[in-house]
């Protein structure tokens, strides 16, 4: 394939030992409770966070960048070289998003007793904060090293983290201070309704507005999903067996198979409540929550708008699955067959897109060579789509 691809779905993972120097105080804070975790639980992967002896300094070669995963990989602490490790992959732009700020928020939302069965229960290294204090601290950080980053060059778009107030307006506020800062696109957590209303309310359609009007990318990304549902669905003996990820702590089979379900309640209140036909040009990515759910969603979408033709989605110009193929883009897992959703769904062809993951575990070891060959024989068109045309509308 002859082509520069786009990846819609990279991450920073800067270890513990180096966090204090990218994100200050708090950054110290969050790489002594991976320290305490370790501990806990040691780990003797190449993705534990904490690993003291690790600097970025591994070489930038082929084999390096598709198969080490890891805080220890090329350009996963600093992006000074992740040009050069792009250049390698041939990779055109890419959609960075953090590591460490998702592990931040997810102790800051943690109930007592989840954050003592992940990290110990030991609290000592926040002070007088309390852990929804340290979160917040840790993404104010986040986002001035975001911002800091976004400049070294155009190709890295660096996502800032717009934080879930109680009102539109806080959100809004604190939206125009990443665009003035240069952010090209935001995370939004899924997990509970922003400014406390639906996505459609009225109150939002300035921060939309906003987005639209400064080609800014608004996206979605694992992470504080899992709080969408009581935790207590996958507390059962045969639910013990838990996987370990800064980006996703004690999670389990369970959990996994249902984190798309926050992220597909968003999306059906920006599509029925109107979103996308009051805002036609806002750009919507939906990463690291598989694709799989993507075709049923907007075929169960259709079909309500015609069960009650009185509502509002009903009278829009456009189906809503027409509004998902026009608005939004969804990065599949790599272990996903994406060749059947292009077959199943052909309607949603502009949807589905390319990402590595880089350099976390999930994104898996040669994952350009593997999904090339699931699209390929789907023809040059989809292939050309699935790698970069479809990513455009988020990379612009």
């Amino acid at each position: 394939m002859d082509i520069l691809v786009h990846d819609i779905d990279a991450h920073e993972m800067i270890p513990s030992h180096l966090l204090e120097d990218a994100f200050g105080e708090p950054g110290r804070m969050l790489g002594e409770l991976f320290a305490a975790a370790d501990r806990l639980r040691p780990d003797p992967t190449a993705t534990n966070m904490h690993q003291p002896d690790i600097q970025d300094v591994m070489e930038i070669d082929a084999d390096n960048i598709w198969k080490v995963k890891g805080p220890g990989a090329p350009s996963a602490v600093d992006f000074g070289r992740r040009i050069e490790v792009m250049d390698v992959m041939g990779i055109d732009r890419q959609l960075v998003f953090p590591t460490t700020a998702i592990a931040a928020q997810i102790v800051g939302g943690m109930n007592d007793f989840a954050f003592e069965q992940r990290f110990g229960g030991d609290t000592s290294m926040f002070g007088e904060l309390s852990r929804p204090e340290f979160a917040e601290r840790y993404v104010d950080a986040y986002n001035k090293w975001a911002i800091e980053n976004s400049a070294i060059d155009d190709r890295i778009r660096v996502v800032g983290i717009l934080r879930t107030r109680d009102s539109a307006d806080a959100m809004i506020a604190d939206a125009k201070k990443l665009v003035e800062g240069g952010i090209r696109a935001v995370y939004l957590n899924a997990d509970v309704p922003p400014g406390g209303v639906s996505p459609a309310h009225s109150s939002l359609d300035p921060l939309w507005a906003l987005f639209e009007a400064n080609d800014i990318a608004v996206t979605l990304h694992i992470g504080t999903e899992f709080f969408f549902l009581d935790p207590r669905w996958a507390f059962a003996e045969t639910f013990q067996d838990l996987f370990q990820s800064p980006e996703i702590p004690n999670t389990n089979i369970q959990m996994f198979s249902t984190v798309h379900m926050a992220i597909e309640n968003y999306l059906s209140a920006l599509v029925l409540g109107g979103v996308f036909e009051r805002f036609p040009r806002l750009r919507v990515g939906l990463l690291e929550v598989g694709a799989y759910w993507v075709g049923p969603a907007a075929r169960r979408m259709d079909m309500y708008v015609k069960v009650f033709p009185g509502a509002a989605a009903a009278k829009f110009p456009l189906k809503p699955s027409e509004y998902i193929a026009r608005n939004v883009r969804v990065s599949p897992f790599n272990f996903e067959p994406v060749e059947r959703y292009f077959q199943d769904d052909p309607n949603l062809a502009d949807v589905f897109c390319f990402s590595t993951d880089y350099p976390h575990v999930e994104g898996t070891k040669d994952s350009m060579k593997n999904m090339l060959a699931k699209v390929e024989p789907l023809g040059e068109e989809i292939a050309l789509k699935f790698f970069r045309t479809n990513a455009e509308w988020l990379l612009p």
